[in-house]
């Protein structure tokens, strides 16, 4: 009996889903962790748990799934945080595959070099090791391939036919869900607008043949906006005066200084010129590490092979690729290369065509043994993955890492209500977050970050927040951390989750399990 075509069309991404979710499953970390640069974590957490607005842009689209993930009953809120980035790493390895085999409609071969082009993406390190953990990224790479997905079934011509009303239909109908789903992304990481040119591209195509009235273009545009409409969610979570409340972005003012990222402009193509050849060395090696020698080689033949066939469309990728890649070199963190996850998704589309041609060319060459030679390569093809996925599981695997909870758990089992802890670092202070508000419920547990105390929101929080503090007469902003500490010190035990040189020449801390306390008496001067 034959199998339906539809029947295997369903499978095989049933299976890569399967699959990679399995291996996601298996190395998650079991609940917050300071790991693969998941610093953000706690302070992600608790604002979806609280429907809260973590740090600048705010990320509405992910709190509102975030929260979604957290009623999940099984682990703990951070784990289940954690397996919001597994899913949608999972669901990105599907659509790696559906989009391979758009591109590869019409060569043989397609859906085994797809499959290895897929699975080769999902034991890659980053694209990896981001499934993990509680971060944006796995969600933005998962907008970037629905978009990319989107859009090369328009450029297919499965939905867009100018002399066909049905399939004019069927192609609006796609524009308008692609636009709302791009409007969508942007409410969770503004880096997807660097896949713009993907988009722009198609809607220039279109417009050209003229298949669009005024007023469906019209649609189009209102479909992207109520995507992007998702940003409502700041200002009317802000009234509620949530923890955490970033920017507080009920003004104008707030709002557009949490939309822009205003707390981290200051990264932004910062890179000293100096750095920039050590930046690029970094991302060659980082690219190779992604997929191994052979993974990099045959992607580098399928962006050659792509370029002979649809130079249009490869140049737009091409486009997106570079875009993507400026950036995150240029960005003037450690953590940059976060940001180079779409440019991982793009390779692998050009892994999947240099499989295929590659394929196809040394079966063709192999006369009358065509038939083993190409079971050969095809198992060949899918053992790249596995040799990919045995290098990367232990630099990877995060399902015994526990430092960051125990980190949480010690200090909250150290310090007594009537309490002030100060910290200076993200990792400590949204962990700190993270266990007061979603762990512990200790709100008589005030937590101060230093480097806060100068953006007039974050104090006016405090307040509401800790009603029971003292604070200096007159208030001034910036607030100054020997002040605060001055005006309490003298009523509630006061603790360094951060070794600061400054506060400690001025006041006599002494450590305490694994803080700093203040003792009783000032520093005497010299």
């Amino acid at each position: 009996m034959k199998t339906p075509p539809g029947h295997s069309k369903i499978t095989l991404p049933l299976v890569l889903f399967a699959l990679s979710f399995a291996l996601y499953f298996y190395t998650l970390a079991p609940t917050i962790t300071w790991q693969h640069d998941g610093y953000d974590a706690g302070d992600l957490i608790t604002a979806a748990y609280t429907l809260g607005i973590p740090h600048p842009t705010g990320y509405p689209t992910y709190m509102l799934l975030g929260k979604l993930f957290t009623l999940l009953p099984v682990g703990d809120v951070a784990y289940r945080m954690n397996l919001l980035s597994a899913f949608c790493a999972s669901l990105t390895v599907v659509l790696l595959y559906l989009s391979a085999t758009v591109l590869l409609r019409s060569y043989r071969y397609a859906r085994v070099a797809s499959v290895c082009a897929a699975l080769l993406l999902a034991a890659s390190r980053v694209f990896w090791s981001q499934a993990l953990v509680t971060e944006v990224y796995a969600l933005n790479c998962l907008f970037f391939a629905m978009t990319l997905h989107l859009v090369l079934q328009l450029q297919a011509g499965r939905v867009e036919a100018a002399a066909n009303p049905v399939d004019r239909t069927r192609a609006y109908r796609l524009l308008m869900v692609t636009t709302w789903i791009y409007g969508l992304s942007l409410g969770n990481h503004l880096t997807i607008a660097f896949s713009a040119p993907l988009l722009l591209f198609q809607c220039v195509c279109i417009f050209r043949k003229r298949t669009l009235h005024l007023w469906q273009w019209a649609r189009v545009l209102w479909m992207f906006l109520l995507g992007l409409s998702v940003y409502l969610y700041l200002p009317l979570r802000a009234g509620s005066q949530p923890l955490p409340n970033w920017g507080n972005p009920r003004t104008l003012s707030g709002f557009l200084w949490m939309v822009s990222g205003g707390f981290y402009r200051q990264y932004v193509l910062a890179l000293p010129l100096a750095y920039w050849p050590e930046r690029l060395m970094a991302w060659a090696s980082l690219l190779r590490q992604q997929f191994g020698i052979a993974g990099t080689a045959l992607g580098l033949l399928g962006l050659w092979i792509h370029s002979r066939r649809r130079a249009q469309q490869c140049a737009i990728l091409l486009l997106t690729f570079a875009i993507y890649s400026a950036y995150a070199m240029l960005y003037n963190t450690t953590d940059s290369y976060v940001y180079l996850l779409p440019v991982y998704f793009l390779f692998a589309l050009w892994i999947a065509q240099g499989a295929q041609y590659a394929l196809q060319s040394l079966v063709d060459a192999g006369s009358q043994w065509q038939q083993p030679i190409a079971v050969a390569l095809g198992i060949l093809l899918l053992l790249l993955p596995i040799g990919l996925l045995v290098v990367n599981l232990p630099s990877v695997d995060l399902r015994n890492d526990y430092a960051a909870y125990e980190y949480g758990s010690q200090v909250f089992a150290q310090v007594p209500d009537g309490s002030i802890i100060i910290s200076a670092t993200d990792p400590h202070t949204f962990t700190l977050w993270y266990f007061a508000t979603v762990v512990t419920g200790r709100s008589q547990v005030a937590l101060i970050d230093r480097d806060l105390l100068g953006y007039d929101w974050y104090v006016h929080g405090l307040r509401q927040a800790y009603p029971w503090l003292n604070w200096p007469h007159p208030l001034r902003i910036p607030l100054s951390t020997d002040s605060l500490l001055e005006a309490n010190r003298q009523s509630y035990a006061i603790f360094l989750a951060d070794i600061d040189p400054g506060l400690m020449s001025l006041y006599p801390f002494e450590q305490e399990g694994i803080l700093h306390r203040l003792q009783a008496h000032p520093v005497s001067a010299p």
